[in-house]
Parts: structure tokens; sequence; C-alpha cells
């Protein structure tokens, strides 16, 4: 089969300033990883949920070089009728008291099995894990047969997002890495897995996303980095992050970095009155 050509959205540029590739720009992805792609719609997993009515999944992360607050929802992902590993998608980002709509695609650039430390969904009651006996004589042979059936995988992309034009709007070239399983029933449900070198799973997500953001007016590029648990977003920059003996609680001393904000509407990727600040 000859290879998809790779759709070239319009260079995110502004009077010469350019956003950093994240992905080579040649053609990766195998017959087999396109064959995978086409059996499986990843669109519930881009948007934050794997059955039913599913509203955006909030993922949170850090925006510029003071870390400053950052989060990013996916309303709506579909995948395209024609290409299996290009998906379009709708949603909003929160940066202090701004929330900015926007639209782009997701472009599936690498699909990898994943290797251990992994974790499986926990209300997954046919999951590997579960009704584990390690003193069974067969529980390593049924496990590993659980495993082989659920191929953990790791799939990367290239996000290309484009705010609402207002003064100030951005635009956001990003490497986006989903971890995904099947499950028993044939159905897709998250792998959470570490995303860097940890002690173990205490960092684990599923869902990464780590780019850059234009901004159209100032021209200014500053570095974000979002994912569904904020600790494997970027680990390493709060040594203290939070306090107390669970760290159930945050450290005051962020507070001016939006991490103890509160506000008035809490779902705010909902449609709302426009906010009047900016990035």
């Amino acid at each position: 089969m000859a290879p998809v050509a790779i759709p070239q959205p319009a260079k995110a540029t502004v009077d010469s300033v350019a956003l950093p590739a994240v992905f080579a720009a040649r053609d990766t992805l195998t017959a087999q990883d396109r064959a995978v792609l086409r059996r499986y719609d990843l669109s519930k997993l881009w948007q934050g949920g794997t059955g039913g009515a599913q509203a955006a999944s909030v993922l949170e992360g850090f925006f510029g070089p003071d870390h400053y607050r950052f989060e990013l929802a996916f309303t709506a992902v579909h995948r395209d009728a024609a290409n299996p590993a290009l998906y379009h998608v709708r949603g909003k980002c929160h940066y202090r008291k701004n929330v900015r709509p926007f639209t782009g695609t997701l472009l599936i650039r690498q699909l990898h099995d994943l290797e251990p430390p992994y974790e499986f969904d926990y209300t997954d009651a046919d999951a590997p894990n579960q009704n584990y006996g390690a003193n069974s004589d067969t529980a390593g042979t049924e496990y590993e047969k659980k495993v082989q059936r659920a191929h953990p995988r790791e799939v990367r992309a290239e996000l290309r997002l484009t705010e609402e034009p207002q003064a100030n709007a951005g635009e956001m070239l990003a490497a986006a890495t989903l971890l995904f399983y099947v499950k028993s029933n044939h159905r897709l449900s998250y792998m959470r897995a570490p995303f860097r070198g940890t002690d173990g799973l205490y960092n684990a997500g599923y869902l990464l996303i780590n780019g850059s953001r234009l901004n159209i007016s100032t021209r200014q590029i500053k570095q974000f980095v979002v994912a569904d648990n904020v600790f494997t977003a970027a680990p390493d920059v709060y040594k203290d992050f939070e306090i107390g003996d669970r760290g159930g609680e945050m450290n005051p001393k962020y507070a001016h970095l939006g991490w103890n904000e509160k506000w008035e509407n809490e779902e705010w990727w909902a449609d709302s009155p426009k906010p009047k600040l900016s990035l």
C-alpha cells in the first residue's frame, strides 16, 4: 500500500516567527500501524472518556517560563473519514482568567507497543491485573495471555491548534502522547504509565501534551505542557508543590501562579460569557 500523504496545515508563522517542529516531516507509519488505526477509533480517548456521553476531560499543567497554571480541554473529537490517522478537534484552553476556544487537528505520527511498567484501568473487572493469584501455578501464564490480548500501545500525534481570532490569539504546535489498551469486550481504555523516569507509578498518566504556543499579536513563543495527571506533566518543576502528610494541600507560595484560584464558572470549558483578559 502506498504511504498516505501527511496533511500539511498552514504553517504557524507570523512575520517569519515559526513554532518549533515536534516530528520529522516524513511519514513514519507502517502498513500494520495503519491497519490498527483503521480498526480502533481513538476519538473518545483523545476527548477524555471511554464510554457513553462524555464531558471534556481537563488536562492540567504549566505555561511559560514561570510555569503558570494552564489547562486545556477537547470538547469534541472525531476521526477523519478518509484518513484514520487524522482527528479533528475542538476545545478550549484556560490561562489566568482567559478562556479561548480553538479548533485543530491531531495527526498520529507514531504507534508503538507499550513496555511495562504500567497500570490497567482499575474499573476493568477483567483486566490482566484483576484476580491475579500470585501463588497460583497458572497465574503468570494467564496474566501474560491477558496482556497479549490487551496489547498495550502508545500513540504519538502532532497536535495543531488555532485559537478563535482576536487580539493575542495563539497557534499551538505540540506532541500528544496517548496510552491505551483493548479491554476484553473489545472496547478501548486508558493505560497508565510513567511518561518519564520516576520512582514507580506515582507519576503515571495516560495523556501528555508538550509543545509551544505562538501569540500572533506579540509574536512571542512560549512552551506549555499538560497532562491528565499534573505530576506527569512536569514532576521536576516543583519539589514542594504539595504539603501535608498526604500531599493534600497546595503549597501557598504557588498561589500567585494560579494554583489556588477559584473560578466563578467551574466548568470553564462550557459555553459562558467571554473573558476579557489575554495571554
